[in-house]
């Protein structure tokens, strides 16, 4: 120890040697090679779960409006709950006391977290297989479903309103950090136009959410200071119209995302013949895309996509129609792709009537840089030299039902007194699914198998096809229906179509499945959140 004092290097020398073992020990206990320490990608069957369904858009006397919901039962023991409520409007309120008021609806929410069953839309289910129906007509505020238990695995749900001259559906989706659309401009720069453009946000969680929305006009990026740093406390809702910036414009992209927190989002778009629908949300942007579910029929039929980087993105799209039984194979294969060039943090569109000849199809799209891509659908009747829009629909792209995990899907509703179509699209390969309608007290009717070529489109009518309601059931009562891919089927794009004269709506149908997968864990500090 006198030695240590008195030299002044002896210290240095000790600190030097305990470091070294230090190395030499760790060095030792190392992975003798890199798997080891990581975990392999599991499964889990999901155990509690959230959709939201925005506010009805159409309260009139004579539209009707109601909220469906279905999670297959797997096992025979399986069991759970559902149940929904309303979600509130957040309170206006001043800059200065944001904090205060912010903090206080926090407590308030928490506080009454275990008492919100209090307003249930209807009776909870307790048992998956059959379906959950609300009656949502009158409602002026957002629906939040949640699910515990065997009721949040394979859950879907969708809302469906219904006037005497139009339908609109809409998906309720899960709360998210990000979400895309794609929608044509305002003030008519381009024929297709809007008249109002409105984001709903929704933030059903137990923790407050910031949110911001970006636009990519064709123009370059569009925002305001209201579209900046939304602050959403625990259950609340509010709207954000954005019609001011996306005026003399063809194309936008929309994107809704949060800095904190999960929200829930809807876009609605009013045309300027004042029909309006709900726009389903697309997929993140990647380098490869299909858009299925483009109705035949006259009228406009036009893609919209968006480059959110900084670089100019060449898009080259395909479009593969439903050629029927005239021809077997691509029947877009012979057709030089649709070609868009796509400036940096903007957007663009292109026609695409005379690539699908009046007939249905699914857009097949690459680029060179990530993109988000979408299509407009506008239903016409031409009187002479007139022309007038009868109705809009529109669709987007989406997941594909594939294998391992990705095999089922669920279209929670298929109302009566509606013509209804399931468009599939297989563009890679052959692909094979079973389709099962199921009743609202769990009864199946039988199941009916579909194949689509590679390459090709197919429409599957449910009146003349079998994929009408089982035997047996009231079919005013409604049901719901299953799609099961078959083991060594290639991918397939799926959407569904209602229509009533004049009317009309496209849902993408995203996979519902069963097990999630789980990440790569490796011994690390680093936290993970899903991505957008």
């Amino acid at each position: 120890m006198r030695l240590i004092v008195e030299n002044r290097f002896a210290l240095f020398g000790l600190v030097a040697l305990a470091l070294l073992a230090l190395f030499g020990l760790a060095f030792g206990l190392r992975p003798l090679t890199p798997s080891l320490g990581v975990r392999e990608a599991g499964t889990l069957r999901p155990e509690l779960a959230s959709r939201v369904c925005p506010a009805p858009h159409e309260t009139s006397g004579d539209a009707e409006s109601s909220v469906a919901a279905f999670a297959p039962r797997v096992g025979r023991d399986d069991e759970g709950e559902l149940w929904a409520v309303p979600v509130n409007r957040a309170p206006e309120r001043d800059e200065d006391d944001e904090d205060a008021s912010g903090s206080d609806r926090e407590d308030e929410t928490d506080d009454g977290g275990s008492e919100e069953r209090r307003d249930l839309l209807a009776d909870e289910l307790t048992e998956p297989g059959r379906i959950w129906r609300a009656d949502v007509g009158d409602a002026v505020l957002p629906t939040a479903l949640r699910a515990e238990g065997a009721l949040a695995s394979g859950l879907d749900a969708a809302q469906i309103t219904l006037t005497d001259d139009a339908v609109t559906e809409v998906r309720c989706v899960e709360p998210a950090i990000g979400t895309w659309f794609a929608v044509p401009g305002a003030g008519g720069i381009d024929e297709v136009e809007l008249d109002t453009l409105t984001v709903h946000l929704t933030n059903p969680e137990e923790f407050r959410a910031t949110v911001s929305v970006d636009l990519y006009t064709a123009e370059g990026p569009s925002y305001s200071p209201e579209s900046r740093g939304i602050d959403l406390g625990a259950g609340e809702s509010t709207t954000l119209d954005v019609t001011e910036l996306v005026q003399s414009t063809g194309s936008v992209g929309v994107h809704v995302r949060t800095s904190t927190g999960r929200v829930a989002a809807s876009l609605l778009a009013e045309h300027a013949e004042g029909h309006t629908d709900w726009v389903p949300p697309t997929r993140a942007p990647d380098t490869e895309h299909v858009v299925p579910g483009v109705p035949g029929g006259d009228g406009t039929r036009r893609l919209i996509v968006a480059a959110p980087g900084d670089a100019p993105v060449e898009v080259r799209a395909r479009v593969i129609p439903d050629i029927g039984d005239e021809e077997e194979g691509d029947g877009a294969s012979e057709e030089e792709p649709i070609v868009l060039n796509v400036p940096p943090a903007a957007s663009a569109w292109a026609s695409l009537e005379s690539a699908l000849g009046g007939l249905p199809g699914t857009v097949v799209l690459e680029a060179d840089a990530p993109i988000v891509a979408g299509v407009i659908v506008e239903e016409t009747e031409v009187d002479g030299d007139d022309k007038d829009v009868v109705d809009t629909a529109y669709t987007s792209a989406v997941e594909p039902l594939s294998w391992p995990l990705d095999v089922t899907a669920v279209i929670p509703e298929m109302p009566e007194g509606l013509d209804v179509e399931l468009m599939l699209g297989a563009p890679e390969s052959d692909a094979r699914i079973v389709a099962t309608p199921i009743a609202a007290d769990g009864s199946m009717g039988d199941a009916v198998r579909a194949e689509v070529t590679a390459g090709t489109t197919h429409v599957f009518d449910t009146e003349t096809e079998g994929w009408g309601p089982p035997t047996g059931i009231d079919p005013d009562d409604g049901y719901t229906i299953r799609l099961e891919l078959l083991e060594g089927s290639g991918p397939v794009y799926a959407a569904r179509v209602l229509r009533s004269d004049p009317g009309v709506s496209v849902m993408p149908v995203p996979p519902a499945p069963i097990e999630v997968r789980l990440p790569i864990v490796r011994d690390s500090m680093t936290g993970l959140v899903p991505g957008e």
